[in-house]
């Protein structure tokens, strides 16, 4: 499983999407602190910079993570992963956990990338660090979750491109019912830590039944 974990990440390290995505995402946090910083915000009135900023990044990530999570998963699906699976003499469930776990990697490093800027806004509106180290490991939890969603559109859809629009909007459709039932931000990312991890156990067990054989048409 270790051996099989570190494939898993090393196509995930090698995909040059991380870099770009991690400089997108960062370049626009900044351009926000650079264009509004001293001056008052539109978004929240009255607000401070470093809650814009939080807003920002939650509105960012809901759309990067799952494109990040499926611009850098490996593409096997269908026949593809039951041939894998052969070769590797595994069966699928053991991939897909795998799998899941390298595709959390990429949205974790996407909120890793943007620290030096949520710092720079917590010192310009003097919240404590500890609040904004909290504010960050909150939004490095919904990296799993992501990635749980991004894998099942991934496994079930024909194109990556669909995949991450299927993703994106599920992952939005969650975080809003998850942020209106759950107002506090920390809550919210426990359960959906842990309906991630259900979801992915749902998709890792069912694995070995949809993914044992070809399909007829190509057996």
């Amino acid at each position: 499983m270790r051996a099989l974990l570190m494939r898993e990440a090393l196509v995930v390290a090698r995909r040059p999407a991380v870099v770009s995505i991690v400089v997108i995402y960062s370049g626009l946090l900044a351009l926000f602190l650079a264009a509004w910083g001293g001056r008052p915000v539109p978004l929240l009135p009255g607000g401070t910079i470093y809650a814009q900023l939080q807003l920002l990044q939650c509105a960012l990530l809901v759309v990067v993570m799952p494109w990040a999570a499926a611009r850098t998963v490996a593409t096997e699906r269908a026949d593809a992963l039951v041939r894998l699976s052969a070769i590797l003499a595994l069966p699928p469930s053991r991939i897909i956990i795998a799998r899941l776990l390298a595709a959390a990697i990429a949205p974790a490093l996407v909120v890793a990338g943007a620290l030096p800027v949520a710092m720079i806004a917590q010192q310009m509106s003097a919240v404590p660090a500890s609040r904004a180290l909290a504010d960050q490991f909150t939004l490095l939890t919904f990296a799993l979750p992501a990635a749980v969603v991004t894998m099942w559109w991934i496994q079930i859809s024909s194109d990556r491109l669909l995949g991450w629009l299927g993703a994106t909007a599920s992952t939005m459709l969650l975080v809003a019912i998850f942020r209106s039932v759950f107002p506090v931000a920390a809550t919210a990312a426990i359960v959906s830590g842990g309906c991630a991890i259900a979801g992915g156990a749902v998709l890792a067990s069912g694995a070995d039944a949809w993914w044992r054989h070809l399909r007829g048409e190509t057996a």
